[in-house]
Parts: structure tokens; C-alpha cells; sequence
């Protein structure tokens, strides 16, 4: 072998050699850059999830504080329409309570039927019974209570006008009061209105 095939014959290994060698190094820096490649995405990926995963809560409570808002002015739109309808319910009831206690037919109803109750609440004092009242209970009408009252056991009677009553009467006997005044009958304005929003609720049903 001359001396030009061993040079050929010395390159031609040295070159298997660094074809080897390269192969040696490439073929992990590929496996590890394809390594960090999937790594990459995967966080990549892990990233998107995370912020899609975050947008969609913020979403969700910025949709439910929306929702709250609203649920919130629909309620308090519902109070102050249960409000305005129960003071215009609330005069209209007073306004026909003194219109039924200014009728000599009704107001003979409720005197009637407050006296009877008087009778069985009331116990007569030795002072008898105080009957303040409403000036539209005339002269005549309360001298016919009294003599039916005196006849059911309580005397004496004594009547008594009062500028402080707008419709109705109370009836006194030393500590016993039964108040069927206009006042008196709406005192408990809170059950009252209960009933009052009830009953306009099923007549809007």
C-alpha cells in the first residue's frame, strides 16, 4: 500500500470517526431538544388551560354579580311598588272607614258590633263605663246605646266628645279600655299591611 492509499485509507477513518462521533452528540441534543419542545408545549398548553379556566370564573362572577344587581333592583323595585300601593291602599282603607262611621246605617253596624265585644271584655267598675266618641254619634243614637246598655247591666254610661277621634269611639271602665276608634283599629298597621299586600297580590293574580 503507497503512501497516497494509506492517507486515503487514514482520512477515510478519520471520517467514520467524526461521522460517529457527530452521530454521538447529535442524536441526544435532538432527544433532548425534542424533549424541551413537548415540555414547551405542555406548559404552553397548561398555560392556556390555567388562563382559559381563570377567564371563565371571572366570567362566571361577573355574571352572577350582574345577575345579584339585578335580582337586587328587581327586589327593591317590587318593595317600592309594594310601598306606593300600600299607602295608596292604606288611605283608601282609612278614607272608607270614616266614610262607613259618617253613615248612620254603618256606624250603627260598628257601634253594635265594638259594644257587644265592650260587654264581654269590659268589666263594669263601680264607676260605670266612659264612653269617648266621634261627633257624628248623635244625641239620639247615643241615648239609645245608653238605655240598651244600662238594661245589659253597665251604668252608669257617661258620653264624651273628643276632638281627638276621627271616626269611632272607645269605651273606659278604670284601667280596661276597648278602642274602636279609627285609630285604634288600624294600631297593628304592620299585620294590617300583610293582609292589605296579601289581598291586593290575589286580586293582581
Amino acid at each position: 500500500m503507497n503512501l497516497e492509499q494509506r492517507t486515503a485509507a487514514l482520512l477515510e477513518l478519520v471520517e467514520q470517526y467524526r461521522a460517529r462521533r457527530f452521530a454521538e452528540l447529535l442524536d441526544p441534543a435532538h432527544a433532548e431538544a425534542r424533549q424541551i419542545l413537548r415540555t414547551a408545549l405542555a406548559e404552553a398548553r397548561r398555560r392556556v388551560h390555567t388562563a382559559i379556566v381563570e377567564e371563565r370564573k371571572r366570567y362566571a362572577l361577573e355574571v352572577g354579580a350582574v345577575e345579584a344587581a339585578l335580582a337586587t333592583d328587581r327586589r327593591l323595585s317590587h318593595q317600592r311598588h309594594a310601598v306606593r300601593l300600600l299607602d295608596t291602599a292604606w288611605r283608601e282603607l282609612r278614607a272608607r272607614l270614616v266614610a262607613r262611621w259618617d253613615a248612620p246605617a254603618t256606624r250603627a253596624l260598628w257601634v253594635r258590633a265594638y259594644l257587644q265585644r265592650a260587654l264581654r271584655s269590659v268589666p263594669c267598675k263601680a264607676g260605670g263605663w266612659r264612653i269617648e266618641t266621634h261627633a257624628a254619634w248623635t244625641d239620639t243614637e247615643r241615648a239609645e246605646c245608653g238605655a240598651q246598655l244600662r238594661i245589659d247591666g253597665v251604668t252608669p254610661v257617661a258620653f264624651e266628645i273628643s276632638a281627638t277621634i276621627s271616626a269611632g269611639f272607645r269605651v273606659v271602665s278604670g284601667n280596661n279600655v276597648l278602642d274602636a276608634t279609627i285609630d285604634g283599629l288600624l294600631a297593628d298597621r304592620t299585620q294590617l299591611e300583610g293582609r292589605l299586600l296579601h289581598h291586593l297580590q290575589q286580586e293582581n293574580a
